[in-house]
């Protein structure tokens, strides 16, 4: 019997083996209605906010219960203006570790991966946790 080798995924790897593509994007004037009509359909916890084609922000689900839980008016408000706009980032080459402490320093759950400037990627804080609570087992 013929086995295929599944390689290991742990802390040293590299983003670009786990990273997800493609990654779901909104452009910024789109409603805070939309958003979250984007958000269910694609089944994501966050969107990549872009203007002119370039990545501006990013704005989660926590974005919208927190402008829906102050009584904003959905239909009215863009994602441009709920995103979270001081981007921190990480590249293909950073490790599942580094990522993950940038991303608790930082304190947030999701990270755009960046390659020349344009969105390679994105990884979740359940990403990271997942591969380093199996490799913490191990």
């Amino acid at each position: 019997m013929y086995g295929r080798t599944i390689p290991a995924v742990t802390a040293a790897t590299e983003l670009r083996k786990v990273m997800v593509w493609p990654v779901a994007v909104i452009d910024g004037q789109a409603s805070l209605a939309e958003v979250a009509e984007a958000l269910a359909a694609d089944e994501v916890g966050a969107l990549c906010v872009t203007e002119e084609g370039r990545l501006a922000g990013i704005v989660s689900e926590r974005d919208v219960v927190t402008h829906l839980g102050t009584g904003a008016d959905p239909t009215h408000l863009t994602a441009a203006e709920v995103m979270s706009n001081d981007l921190v980032s990480a590249a293909p080459g950073d490790s599942v570790l580094e990522a993950g402490r940038r991303m608790a320093d930082a304190q947030v759950r999701h990270l755009p991966v960046l390659e020349a400037g344009e969105i390679a990627g994105i990884v979740s804080m359940r990403d990271l946790f997942t591969i380093l609570l199996g490799e913490a087992r191990d």
